[in-house]
């Protein structure tokens, strides 16, 4: 049996469509946890509306604790141990959690299943070649590897053991930078494990309100801190990190990194396709390069990149 999360804010306008999406789910017995976080748009009133028509749907008011909170509500009055989410303003096919349950079953070592995702309203070219960067990593050990690049996956596609979402800190992180990134390097930095089902079951809206476009916490300087703040206390913990990039890139990785107290960083202006500066005895490398095609010229380029000892970052 699947609990599914819902968090709530102003969001009106979509809620019909996504709690139905919910309520319409074939295949798995589950229950609809939906927080209303202070709206005053509405939402409550719709969401009453909606509860009194199905039992499956219990609403928690709050006046407004913020995303992170909302969830850690929800998964408090969640009575299974499988745990969903579902954001207000995206949509979902009828055999989402029933295809999630599935993978679940069939890969024990799982702790955790997340879909493809697709994108509902605004569409930019950028946005595009993201989720199809994100939609490729297809296995567990692509997805760790790949979480300082960006995030490796939306967390509100998945499906999760409720002992990994204990053993990760639930939701609520560090409050410096956003909810997803945040969540995706606990959840690796304690060695659990994400697959992906190779279907798009999770559709993602996107509009010029929303907190990736909006929220300070989504500049790229934000995004670098946390970066460096897991990778200083995962892979490169105790470790001398030689760093690969160019200039502003390369001056703010090496700074964030100086910042965590990493003091073990040797910084080289380098690009895909040049010699390689001479790797120091024990150290790990770490290539920072923003886009996917720089990446993979450096792991085309021959002797370069050692999945090993070596780290891409963004």
């Amino acid at each position: 049996m699947v609990s599914v999360l819902l968090p709530v804010r102003d969001a009106g306008r979509w809620l019909a469509a996504s709690v139905g999406d919910v309520l319409a789910q074939q295949g798995v017995p589950f229950e609809l946890i939906a927080v209303d976080d202070g709206s005053r748009d509405g939402s409550a009133e719709r969401l009453a509306a909606l509860g009194a028509r199905d039992p499956r749907l219990r609403v928690i008011a709050t006046a407004g604790v913020g995303p992170a909170r909302a969830l850690e509500l929800a998964l408090a009055a969640a009575r299974f141990d499988l745990v969903g989410q579902m954001e207000a303003d995206d949509r979902c096919p009828p055999d989402r959690f029933a295809r999630l349950v599935a993978a679940l079953a069939a890969n024990p070592a799982w702790d955790g299943v997340v879909s493809r995702a697709g994108l509902l309203g605004f569409r930019s070219d950028g946005m595009r070649r993201y989720l199809a960067w994100q939609n490729g990593l297809a296995t567990p050990e692509a997805m760790a590897a790949a979480r300082f690049v960006e995030i490796p996956a939306l967390h509100q596609t998945g499906l999760y053991r409720r002992a990994a979402l204990e053993a990760a800190g639930r939701f609520v992180g560090d409050p410096r930078w956003p909810l997803d990134i945040d969540f995706w390097m606990r959840w690796h930095q304690r060695g659990l494990r994400v697959g992906r089902v190779a279907r798009i079951l999770y559709r993602w809206r996107q509009h010029e309100r929303q907190s990736t476009r909006t929220s300070p916490l989504h500049r790229i300087e934000a995004l670098r801190r946390c970066k460096a703040h897991w990778f200083a206390r995962g892979p490169g913990a105790a470790r001398a990190v030689d760093l690969l990039s160019v200039g502003r890139t390369l001056a703010g990785w090496r700074d964030a990194l100086r910042d965590e107290a990493h003091g073990d960083v040797v910084a080289h202006e380098w690009r895909p396709g040049a010699p390689l500066p001479a790797r120091r005895a024990g150290a790990l490398r770490l290539f920072v390069f923003g886009t996917a095609a720089a990446r993979a010229r450096v792991a085309a380029q021959r002797d370069a990149f050692d999945p090993a000892r070596d780290w891409f970052a963004a």
